[in-house]
């Protein structure tokens, strides 16, 4: 077994390999904890514009829920291919559901 401090080096290794590679323009694994979007269309406008590119961290909701007021990037329910960048308006009141939230474009 390797000692904490290796492992930690791997981890911030690999992390960078990752970060490096997305920057560069290559297809992150489904594996890396950081994925590149481009923003499409106004809908999030004028955080956000059509065309922007964004590195999202996968693992930032490891910890806690999306709060309200926070970017996410979800499916598009009706275009499973296809994803969306959106806000969290307010968490879901049912207390059957912890992990659902509302998402709303900033220029909805």
């Amino acid at each position: 077994m390797l000692a904490r401090p290796a492992v930690r080096t791997l981890v911030v290794l690999l992390s960078a390999a990752a970060f490096a590679s997305l920057l560069r323009g290559g297809r992150p694994s489904r594996f890396s904890p950081f994925a590149r979007y481009v923003v499409d269309g106004q809908s999030m406008e004028p955080a956000y514009r059509d065309g922007d590119r964004l590195f999202v961290n996968r693992l930032a909701y490891r910890q806690r829920p999306p709060a309200a007021g926070d970017v996410v990037v979800l499916r598009d329910p009706e275009q499973p291919d296809r994803f969306l960048v959106k806000r969290v308006a307010f968490d879901h009141d049912d207390a059957r559901d912890t992990a659902g939230v509302y998402v709303l474009g900033d220029n909805a």
